[in-house]
């Protein structure tokens, strides 16, 4: 099962960098927004990740299973605040840089959804602020929650 979930964050990831290359850019800086966006995003699949972690912790009933996904998720919640920082500023990065490389184009779908992904992200990151203050579960399924539909609406952005 883990290999699996492993194998899906890999292919996306190439799908993503194909699909990059395949639609091609007009200039050196568009490339280093579309590195920036990409480099955000499997920072963002990292975190998104951790919810699969303890999704298996709670499912597995195997117990040298749970204590090994233990282990993993508690140093990787050591540093889920900072990819997610980290992140965040490289998506800020890439839409200050699309919108300034495609000023004549704001009414275009792709930035649209690219605007509405943001706007998403900011009430990702509250939620998480949220949830870093108070952990109460109604916080937690919230945050988990805005991260998929964050996650659904990047998917979005990308393959436009």
């Amino acid at each position: 099962m883990i290999a699996r979930w492993l194998l899906v964050n890999i292919l996306t990831v190439i799908a993503i960098v194909l699909w990059s290359l395949y639609r091609g850019y007009d200039s050196l800086y568009i490339l280093l927004g579309k590195m920036a966006a990409q480099t955000a995003f499997v920072l963002f699949l990292i975190n998104v990740n951790m919810y699969f972690v303890f999704l298996l912790i709670r499912k597995s009933k195997v117990r040298n299973v749970k204590v090994r996904l233990a282990k993993i998720s508690k140093t990787m919640m050591k540093y889920h605040i900072p990819l997610a920082i980290t992140a965040s500023l490289l998506i800020v990065i890439h839409g200050a840089m699309m919108v300034n490389a495609h000023s004549s184009e704001l009414g275009n779908v792709k930035i649209l959804a690219g605007a509405l992904s943001l706007s998403l992200l900011a009430v990702l990151l509250y939620s998480g602020l949220l949830r870093h203050r108070k952990a109460t579960g109604k916080r937690r399924k919230f945050h988990y929650t805005m991260a998929f539909i964050f996650f659904g609406f990047v998917i979005l952005h990308i393959f436009l």
